[in-house]
């Protein structure tokens, strides 16, 4: 068995045991969502901050948030004009899951796997664009649809949900480590690299423990429409750019990769604040994640984007 393959057959049964670890209830859906903020307070933020340390920062990397962003607000846009039929409470969680991914959840053991921490820096760099979507596009979007335009300041709410997010710290406070050459005590840089390596199979069996493909007849449709959105118009894109940007071959395969990523968690999160239909924000995320696993072991087959 190859690498790649070594490296999804592995994953697939790891998030099989997640899996397995709930239909017996062993673990319940109230522990995922504790194992969920527990991983984003310690093995996320390390896995970030140690990357961010060992990137060569270049004028390139600049432009992958830049073309998450510009994909969000593209895809958002679409859909709030596919959706304007349906009733308010389906527009508004369609819309929003036509946007935004999940990479830290979902991509970033696998690309962890297969690229190590060079691929891994880019898809950071791409998530700094997608907390941008997800934090500020989605959220505003959702509340306007939900008619909740009451908030005495909704920018300040937003900003403060971004920059209290551990992993964005962590990114910010690597960065400024790396461009400000600061050395990080060998005891530190232990422990955190530690807590780091703890991120990749504590996610992948909370994927498994999240997963769930129970969906009412009736938003089966629904949920298809906004997933043929999301990929028809990833792949199409990401495509293009893969076979027009001037960048290095590596570079290029995290751009397609990551705009084929499923919905963000974030989803089902603001789905409950904003009084949307849950089961319809769960559904998109959960067959989203196993429409992008698929395309992912697919293009990295296709395009040989393994390394050597």
């Amino acid at each position: 068995m190859n690498t790649t393959n070594l490296v999804f057959g592995s994953a697939l049964i790891i998030i099989g045991i997640g899996y397995l670890l709930k239909s017996l209830r062993f673990i319940e859906m109230n522990d995922a969502k504790s194992i969920s903020k527990f991983l984003m307070h310690t093995t996320f933020p390390a896995l970030v901050f140690t990357t961010m340390l060992k990137v060569e920062l270049s004028a390139a990397l600049g432009w992958l948030p830049l073309i998450a962003m510009l994909f969000g607000f593209l895809s958002s846009f679409i859909g709030f004009l596919v959706f304007k039929k349906e009733a308010p409470t389906h527009r508004g969680i369609l819309t929003m899951g036509s946007a935004g991914w999940n990479l830290g959840l979902f991509a970033y053991p696998l690309i962890e796997g297969i690229w190590g921490w060079q691929g891994l820096t880019y898809a950071i760099m791409f998530d700094l664009g997608n907390s941008v979507i997800n934090f500020m596009v989605n959220y505003g979007m959702g509340t306007y649809l939900a008619g909740n335009h009451g908030s005495k300041n909704p920018i300040k709410h937003v900003l403060k949900k971004i920059f209290t997010l551990p992993p964005f710290q962590a990114m910010l406070i690597g960065l400024a480590f790396n461009i400000l050459q600061i050395p990080v005590f060998p005891l530190a840089a232990d422990i955190i690299d530690t807590i780091a390596k703890g991120n990749k199979p504590m996610v992948l069996l909370l994927m498994g423990i999240y997963f769930s493909v129970r969906l009412p007849k009736v938003a089966f449709a629904k949920v298809f429409q906004v997933l043929g959105l999301r990929y028809i118009l990833g792949l199409s894109i990401g495509l293009l750019l893969y076979y027009t940007v001037p960048f290095e071959f590596q570079y290029r395969n995290m751009l397609l990769i990551c705009l084929i990523l499923p919905a963000g968690m974030t989803l089902i999160t603001y789905s409950d604040e904003l009084n949307f239909d849950t089961g319809i924000a769960a559904a998109i995320v959960n067959f989203s994640m196993l429409i992008s696993f698929v395309i992912m072991w697919c293009l990295v087959g296709i395009f040989s984007m393994a390394p050597h």
